[in-house]
């Protein structure tokens, strides 16, 4: 080194020495300081990534991990994106700190425990040799000409030894201390390089990270400004509504006032003639579908207890003739069932208009939360006044169950309750056989429960002719008794049946209906066809009007005597069809032997090749219904449940080498479709049909129809194929949303994961934004 040119032993090689040292020492102070920022550097880092995965958490718990109604409202799967960025973010700052754990704090340390640690051991152990040195020179020097010369050579060796130990000492701390004057001149420009890089990387990580979800932060950042103009503006309609009905409630109760009659007008029973004229309009619209609701309030409701207790219950009167009032089970807060949520924003992005609708379904409550209990009025009467004479404003409903005991706020309320209430028993009564003729008039409208027209009938393969339709206007008797056959019974043959079998496809009597529902609904799903509206959507229409009570007595008949004296020469030989006044006995014993123990089936002339896997899935891929129909009824086993790997000589898609594999031979794994090279887009279901259902196979062709017959049949509507895919994930991969709103409003479950671990929903946002609001509230509502 060029500090040490010369390295005899002199002042000014000494001075230099103590001059490094000093350098060292200070050295030694700053590196101390340095390691002590260092240390809580590294621990900050460290916290803040805790504190960076704890923020995440917190941010799944508040709803980027629940797949509630709550966490959708509040932008859940927009939060789980969020989410594993901040994740991600963490893991970077995490890595950071670990670079400066290693390139800088483990650095120092070795710097202070070793470098500078070994200089000050050679500093010490250089003053040593230095004391010893001089000791052994002055006792050499003190020697006397008279001393002896083995004393001499004694000392002499001494001096010897420690100057040797002395120079040896020298030169280690020499080495000790330019060691440290090399080192500072490289180590810590290298840790703090280094540890910039580090800094550089975790910077530019995060920043590619969040560049790429730049775009879609603005558009988040722009969807959160629409909403909050769009609560700002319902908040203002709200306030007008309240105002409104504020107002509307004042004029209401002024014109009641001044319309109350006496009490000695108003009859004992509580009935008015005026009562059931004002309730016969909205009783026709009624059976068209239109259902209102007539009344609804607070009445006080006297227990049926011992105490005789009165409790407020809220009551609402509809237009099907309908009394029923909640009590609340819970302490949950509740609000209005409906909200007239505005579209004004729709020609916006919908990315995030799928989450609008959310935001006013928290304030429904179900009946899980509300108790609903129904008072039936087709078979009760009301009276006046309570059973204990000296109550006010009270007034009975009385049934052969259970008598109610009501009392209203005011005289006016109770009078109006009482007038609604008579009216609509009255319009119940007496109004039915007008109700049931709407066919008159050619501008009314028929009562469609999904909001589309009827589709066109279907001949026997479930398909539409092209020069027939059907018309709006028309009743659902008047377009189910159209249908051959329908015009009578399909038991005893009675006229103008108003009864049908939703899963056998029939109509009926109503005392046959009576049979029926004995029969169990495994069996038999017996409905009305004037009363129960709502179950008449358009699928079941058109499935009615490809079957009807002609064809599938055809098949459930066909081994029954073409003459009623003739017995059948079967099983059963005292089976015949009963005439419409015959004893219902009789009609019992041949419904039980034609649906129950098909015994005139004729399972002969459908061979076993018919009843085959293959026989029914060509019928449902050609949309044969009839022919599916025909062959589910000739079958013993629950042949609507068979899948694809049933069916001989089909290519199940698995085998890489070109060969066919059975089910039997890849056994009930479940393979996950994105990995699967036998397919060739794992979005599109139909590449491969292994493990897959009758249904699946609706869903691919496209019919509605053969949905509703499969569904009717009792096909299992969360059924997986070996992709643990249902005929739901299957309509969503396909794209096809009516079919997918289709099974989410009969029953099937957006919640079944397939064998890659997504469910529906997930699969349909994976697949792009959802555009169809009404398919992802029904994705997000299902269970």
């Amino acid at each position: 080194m060029a500090a040490f040119i010369k390295l005899e032993d002199s002042p000014m090689f000494q001075k230099q020495v103590r001059s490094l040292e000093q350098t060292a020492d200070e050295l030694r102070d700053r590196c101390q300081k340095l390691y002590k920022g260092c240390k809580k550097y590294t621990e900050v880092l460290g916290e803040a990534f805790n504190c960076d995965m704890g923020f995440a958490a917190s941010l799944e718990a508040f709803g980027g991990g629940l797949d509630d109604l709550l966490g959708v409202s509040i932008g859940g799967p927009v939060l789980s994106k969020f989410i594993n960025a901040l994740r991600e973010l963490a893991t970077y700052k995490e890595f950071l700190r670990s670079q400066v754990e290693h390139v800088l704090v483990d650095r120092l340390s070795q710097f202070l425990s070793v470098d500078l640690q070994d200089a000050k051991e050679s500093r010490r152990r250089f003053d040593k040799a230095i004391y010893a040195y001089d000791q052994a020179r002055e006792k050499f020097a003190s020697l006397k000409k008279t001393t002896r010369d083995e004393v001499v050579a004694e000392l002499e060796e001494d001096l010897h030894n420690s100057k040797s130990a002395f120079e040896r000492s020298r030169f280690n701390l020499v080495n000790s201390l330019t060691n440290i004057e090399a080192k500072k001149k490289f180590e810590f420009l290298e840790s703090f390089s280094a540890i910039m890089d580090a800094h550089l990387r975790y910077f530019k990580l995060g920043y590619d990270l969040l560049g790429q979800m730049e775009p879609f932060i603005h558009q988040v950042l722009t969807y959160a400004q629409q909403s909050k103009e769009q609560a700002i503006i319902e908040q203002d309609k709200l306030a007008k509504r309240i105002q409104e009905f504020r107002t509307q409630s004042e004029l209401n109760q002024l014109q009641a006032s001044s319309k109350l009659p006496t009490s000695n007008s108003i009859p004992m029973n509580g009935f008015g003639m005026s009562a059931y004229k004002s309730m016969e309009a909205i009783m026709l619209a009624t059976a068209k579908g239109e259902v209102q609701t007539i009344k609804q309030g607070y009445l006080l409701k006297r227990s049926s207890s011992l105490r005789a207790d009165w409790k407020r219950r809220f009551f609402i009167l509809d237009s099907q003739g309908t009394l029923y009032y909640y009590r609340n089970k819970g302490a949950q807060p509740g609000g209005s069932p409906s909200f007239n949520s505005s579209h004004s924003l729709e020609h916006n992005n919908r990315v995030f208009g799928r989450f609008r609708p959310r935001q006013h379904q928290g304030s429904s409550l179900g009946e899980e939360s509300i108790g609903c209990s129904t008072v039936d009025l087709r078979t009760s009467t009301i009276k006046i006044d309570a059973e204990d004479t000296d109550l006010r404003l009270c007034f009975r409903i009385i049934s052969p169950l259970k008598t109610y005991t009501l009392q209203a706020e005011t005289e006016a309320d109770r009078i109006e309750w009482m007038d609604k209430i008579t009216g609509v028993i009255a319009s119940l009564l007496n109004s039915r056989l007008q109700q049931l003729d709407l066919g008159k008039n050619d501008n009314e409208k028929m009562y469609d429960s999904s909001g589309a027209s009827f589709r066109r009938p279907l001949d026997k393969n479930g398909n539409a002719p092209d020069d027939m339709s059907v018309n709006q206007a028309d009743p659902v008797s008047r377009i189910l008794r159209e249908v051959p056959g329908n015009d009578q019974c399909a038991e005893c043959n009675a006229s103008e049946p108003d009864w049908a079998s939703l899963n056998l496809g029939i109509l009926m009597c109503i005392e046959c209906s009576g049979i029926h529902r004995n029969l169990g609904v495994h069996i038999s799903k017996v409905r009305s066809v004037t009363l129960d509206v709502k179950v008449w959507e358009p699928t079941v229409l058109d499935l009615f009007q490809a079957l009807g009570n002609a064809y599938c007595n055809s098949v459930w008949e066909e081994l029954l005597p073409k003459h009623r004296d003739l017995k059948i020469e079967s099983e059963a030989p005292s089976v015949t069809k009963p005439r419409p006044k015959e004893a219902i006995q009789q009609k019992e014993k041949y419904v039980q032997a034609k649906y129950v123990r098909k015994l005139l089936v004729n399972k002969e002339a459908t061979g076993p090749r018919d009843l085959s896997t293959s026989t029914i899935w060509e019928a449902v891929r050609a949309n044969n219904l009839r022919e599916v129909y025909r062959i589910t009824v000739a079958s013993d086993v629950k042949i609507v449940n068979s899948t694809y790997d049933g069916k001989v000589g089909c290519n199940l898609y698995h085998d890489e080498t070109g060969t066919q594999q059975s089910v039997h031979d890849s056994g009930k794994k479940q393979y996950d479709p994105a990995t699967s090279e036998g397919i060739e887009s794992f979005d599109d279901p139909g590449n491969c049909l292994q493990g897959c259902s009758l249904l699946h196979l609706a869903c691919h062709s496209g019919s509605l129809v053969m949905l509703e017959l499969l569904l009717q049949l009792g096909a299992d509507i969360n059924k997986c194929d070996l992709h643990g895919r249902t005929p739901l994930q299957h309509c969503i991969l396909r794209r096809n949303n009516e079919m997918a709103k289709f099974l989410l409003r009969r029953g099937a479950r957006a919640s079944i994961k397939d064998a890659g671990g997504f469910n529906a929903l997930e699969r349909a946002m994976e697949m792009g934004a959802i555009t169809d609001e009404e398919l992802f509230i029904l994705l997000a509502e299902s269970e």
